[in-house]
């Protein structure tokens, strides 16, 4: 992998996958969600999808996907929390062509009002579909209660009122304030030479921004979010299982313990779920994590009928603290699990598509470039002890949020925390 950053903060990571037959070029920039303002909620989506209408080259939707595909280009928008990024997966020998197509999306999308209103009709219906979905409540509630008042709180959709205000110029405006040298990356992965890379994006990108007379600030990301206290917060809908969520923060991306997490999923899974297997009514378990600049989140998400939802969240509780907290993790069963990651770390690596995302998330998040052998040694070292130290660490139940969604659940959250306090 080599990085290069260009006089004016532009970065350029290029990662050589010699025979691969496809390659994959990413355009990152730094923002999401997480750098909208409270009016603005769901920008970063409307401008995602409206960069993908049209150009002042390609001018309707139609022409973009079809000169893409002409090429074997295979578009497609990614919004996150905290970056806004383009992938365009081609056939080696389209790579040039997939730099400068993005490029053209970058700096020529025509934002005319008449695909800013298409792209507004479409947010309106997504958010309204949203509405009645239980998991994104779930989620909202979850993001606005951990990471209350800051940027990791907005909704990726926004709302029905914000949304319904968004105009073309907005989506550019914001666009403008974004797309900065220092908050853009391109990241190439594929069987590729690295001068020939560099000239191109100098070609495409760097030249076309350096020129431009304004001051470019790098976005910050949200700082940790330290001292949370425990919190039940819950919305009712009409389900007839009930949907809880009991959350804890947790490390960041940046951190290596978050591959100890990922590793000792199936393992946390088998064991809450022996703990509980007597129970003669139906419901499930899932681990849900997220890793961003500077905080995480861990998420044991259930489902429960809805009757026995209460007794079910107090026997859940405890199992986490009897068969997870105060019960060691085996050497054998942590390095099973261990060598069935590093497997599915290394799939991921060979995925050109994933490995540019990862690629470019790295030098965005770390300021280090993304290693595939440095990352799978750090995960070799990883240990049960260390599995187990840091599961102490997490489970810390004065910091346990509890979400829920569906009908009325009377839950006393402090009674509940003392009862595990006390087990």
């Amino acid at each position: 992998m080599a990085l290069n950053t260009f006089s004016n903060g532009l970065r350029l990571v290029c990662v050589p996958k010699k025979e691969k037959k496809v390659a994959c070029v990413v355009l990152h920039i730094a923002g999401g969600t997480q750098s909208e303002k409270n009016y603005q909620s769901g920008i970063s989506d409307y401008l995602t999808k409206i960069m993908l209408m049209g150009t002042k080259k390609h001018s309707t939707h139609e022409a973009l996907m079809n000169y893409a595909k002409s090429n074997g280009i295979v578009l497609t928008p990614h919004n996150s929390k905290e970056s806004i990024t383009i992938s365009a997966v081609c056939p080696k020998e389209s790579v040039p062509v997939a730099v400068s197509l993005l490029a053209e999306i970058a700096f020529d999308t025509t934002f005319s009002l008449e695909n800013g209103e298409k792209v507004r009709k479409m947010l309106l219906s997504q958010v309204a579909l949203l509405s009645e979905n239980p998991a994104y409540v779930l989620d909202r509630l979850i993001n606005t209660t951990l990471y209350y008042r800051t940027g990791l709180a907005n909704p990726k959709s926004g709302t029905n009122i914000s949304v319904s205000r968004f105009r073309s110029l907005d989506a550019k405006d914001y666009l403008d304030r974004i797309f900065t040298p220092r908050n853009t990356i391109i990241s190439v992965v594929g069987d590729v030479a690295q001068d020939e890379i560099y000239d191109l994006v100098k070609l495409h990108f760097f030249d076309r921004m350096k020129d431009e007379e304004k001051e470019y600030k790098k976005l910050k990301y949200v700082s940790a979010v330290d001292n949370f206290v425990g919190d039940c917060k819950g919305r009712i809908k009409r389900l007839n299982q009930t949907r809880i969520s009991v959350v804890f923060p947790t490390v960041s991306f940046k951190e290596k313990e978050k591959y100890l997490i990922e590793i000792v999923k199936p393992i946390l899974i088998r064991h809450i779920k022996l703990a509980l297997s007597n129970q003669n009514y139906y419901f499930d378990t899932k681990i849900k994590t997220k890793y961003y600049a500077n905080n995480g989140s861990i998420a044991f998400e259930i489902t429960a009928d809805y009757d026995f939802a209460v007794d079910h969240l107090y026997n859940f509780v405890h199992a986490l603290k009897t068969d997870i907290k105060d019960r060691e993790i085996a050497s054998d069963e942590f390095e099973t699990e261990k060598r069935v990651f590093v497997t599915n770390f290394l799939t991921t690596c060979d995925n050109v598509l994933e490995h540019a995302l990862l690629s470019a998330k790295q030098i965005a998040l770390t300021k280090q470039t993304f290693s595939e052998n440095s990352e799978r040694l750090k995960i070799e070292v990883l240990t049960n002890k260390d599995a187990n130290r840091l599961m102490e660490e997490i489970l810390d139940f004065e910091k346990m949020l509890v979400c829920y969604v569906g009908q009325d659940v009377v839950l006393d959250y402090d009674d509940l925390l003392d009862s595990v306090l006390e087990d």
